[in-house]
């Protein structure tokens, strides 16, 4: 049992239709399933009716603070967040650093549940013991920097930590996601669609409490060695100097980028040298920055001084936004993937789901599937940054051909017909975001992710490091965790990653400081050393490892209550089994065969019907997740 450390002691549910709020303790939850995820998706689980759709005033929306948020434990900074899944009715889950969770804990809360949906548009307020549903009249229609910038000063409190829906999610888009502290974003699922469903613009929070832990003396030394380790990784120096976008190059001359709606797996070196590191440092940082508890200051303040964009400021863009603006999209200049970015920050666009239904658009132009009568006279090409900007504010508003592409690629591939479902390319009816091709493990994590097509729900990145046998024997248990082109051994891998990613987001750690990033980053033995030093619970890394597969199990009866599943989901799109790679390492593909004995693997080590890929009773008993009501 645990002992009440590392909690802010209360899960604090808000009924938006009648406006009650009711409190309940965190202890019981937070013994089995720890914090965070794993609070969340139970909640959801006991609340969401098996009939209620992602926009039913019945269906709940949690958001929680892990276990160790609001301590000093390095990178304990993250919100997650979860609903059921705009595009697949099943699972849904996004996540974002900041400091709204300390805030949250030091309210007094762990976890927030919200129900219902408000007559008029509102904003939650809470601010220690007093919560209160506030109108946000004054709010509805504005961009979500605008938004917080206007709860801030009306209520003039300089300890408030806010997270807001834009446009976007008051228009319902399926690719709307929701914004923290300005410059995170809690993406995919169209989570911010469901705020915006229930009239929920924002919430606001400021808390004056603490966190006590069980062994102060000892956890401030722990924190100050993992921090020391960190700090001094070569992961975290690279981090530090130019975000994630530090693996763009790299990850592009292994042909292994989604490139122009995935038709290719590199994009031009020439062009691609327009999006470098060292370009974004010398010409566009200002200086980094980090979230709460934070010693890695992975994000960057940006600024654009030149050109048609100039004046235009940014923060934080990832690897991800030169995927998505960069080789999906075909932009070749920086500038424009930091103008298009912050859009999507100030609409509130998710930006692999907003950029992956514009470019199954654009391929279906490049077709002839769609012409000119169907896209309001706009001429869809590559690399056209003014016309994706103008694409971006269509789909938020819903406007015009932007309402078609507002519902995803799968459901307007439906839609248009005209064989234009070959070019949506999608995992479970979500975008897309990543190449597949040439990492096996990867592709793997990705596909079977139960919020659809995600990497940060154990896709491995081990494949793009150097990890000699032994060291990989000793993290993984398996030989081949750097070997991209083997099938060997992954399946274990996305297992491991898969417990180690559930653990995390039920810790509330970021992923940045854990060995998903390196391997002389932190492990599982040392969330527990930190862990058993915070709560007083003397639970080793098998044993947390173990809550993180309990967690992802949970996440996976979710989906086959509310979205069934069968095992012809866990396969990747056709086009990256059918069309090899390109570029300077063509040829690569998933193979059918393959993938089939490595998925009938990844389902053994779970303990999960082969046939069905759904979870046995007799596993469900071995983890104590029988008494779950489906």
């Amino acid at each position: 049992m645990s002992t009440g450390y590392a909690l802010g002691g209360r899960i604090l549910t808000v009924d938006l239709s009648t406006g009650s709020v009711t409190y309940e303790p965190t202890q019981p939850y937070s013994d089995r399933l720890l914090g965070g995820l794993g609070i969340n998706v139970l909640k959801i689980l006991e609340m969401t009716p098996v009939t209620a759709g992602p926009f039913d005033e019945h269906n709940p929306i949690a958001f929680g603070a892990g276990t160790l948020v609001g301590t000093l434990a390095p990178t304990a900074c993250r919100v997650v967040i979860n609903s059921k899944n705009f595009f697949s009715n099943g699972f849904g889950s996004a996540s974002a650093g900041g400091f709204f969770t300390a805030a949250l804990k030091y309210a007094g809360f762990d976890n927030l549940v919200v129900t219902g949906k408000a007559a008029r548009p509102v904003y939650l307020l809470i601010q220690d013991d007093r919560v209160s549903i506030e109108d946000a009249g004054f709010l509805w229609g504005r961009s979500t920097w605008d938004a917080e910038k206007r709860i801030r000063e009306k209520l003039n409190d300089p300890h408030l930590e806010i997270l807001s829906i834009g446009p976007a999610g008051e228009n319902q888009v399926g690719a709307a996601n929701i914004v923290v502290s300005r410059s995170r974003s809690a993406s995919r699922c169209g989570l911010g669609a469901v705020m915006g469903s229930k009239n929920l613009k924002a919430i606001a929070v400021s808390g004056s409490g603490g966190i006590r832990v069980a062994d102060p003396e000892g956890f401030v030394e722990a924190c100050r060695e993992m921090s020391r380790r960190i700090v001094k990784a070569d992961t975290t120096v690279s981090l530090r100097k130019y975000g994630t976008p530090t693996s763009f190059a790299r990850w592009n001359e292994q042909s292994a980028l989604p490139t122009l709606n995935f038709q290719k797996t590199q994009m031009d070196l020439d062009k691609a040298a327009g999006l470098g590191k060292d370009i974004l440092k010398d010409e566009f940082i200002r200086r980094a920055f980090g979230c709460f508890a934070c010693p890695l200051h992975c994000s960057q303040f940006l600024e654009i001084r030149q050109g048609p964009y100039a004046g235009m400021p940014g923060e934080k863009i990832e690897c991800q936004n030169l995927w998505d603006f960069g080789t999906k999209l075909g932009f070749d200049n920086l500038a424009a993937v930091i103008k298009a970015s912050a859009l999507c920050f100030e609409l509130g666009l998710d930006i692999n789901n907003a950029s992956g239904a514009i470019s199954w658009a654009i391929e279906c132009f490049q077709r002839g599937i769609l012409t000119e009568a169907d896209t309001d006279g706009l001429v869809l090409k590559w690399g056209d940054s003014d016309t994706v900007l103008t694409l971006l504010k269509k789909m938020a508003f819903q406007t015009g051909f932007g309402a078609l592409l507002a519902k995803g690629s799968r459901e307007a591939a439906r839609i248009i017909g005209r064989n234009a479902e070959e070019y949506a390319i999608h995992v479970r009816g979500q975008e897309l975001a990543e190449e597949l091709r040439a990492f096996k493990g990867w592709a793997l994590g990705i596909t079977v992710a139960e919020r659809g097509g995600a990497h940060t729900s154990g896709a491995p990145l081990t494949e793009r490091m150097t990890i000699d046998a032994d060291l990989s024997c000793e993290l993984f248990g398996i030989p081949t965790a750097s070997q991209p082109d083997t099938y060997a051994g992954k399946a274990q891998l996305v297992v491991y990653y898969q417990q180690f990613h559930a653990l995390l987001e039920a810790l509330g750690v970021c992923f940045f400081s854990s060995n998903w990033m390196g391997p002389h980053m932190a492990r599982p033995e040392d969330y527990a050393v930190l862990h058993r030093l915070a709560t007083g619970r003397s639970l080793d890394a098998p044993a947390l490892m173990e809550i993180g597969e309990k967690i992802h199990v949970l996440c996976k009866l979710y989906n086959l209550k509310h979205a069934g599943g069968r095992r012809e989901d866990d396969f990747p799109p056709e086009r990256l089994m059918n069309e090899p790679s390109t570029g300077t390492e063509p040829g690569k593909k998933l193979d059918r065969e393959d993938w089939s004995r490595m998925l009938d693997e990844y389902y053994n080590l779970h303990g999960w019907d082969l046939k069905t890929g759904h979870p046995t009773r007799e596993r469900l008993v071995e983890l104590g997740l029988d008494d779950v009501v489906l």
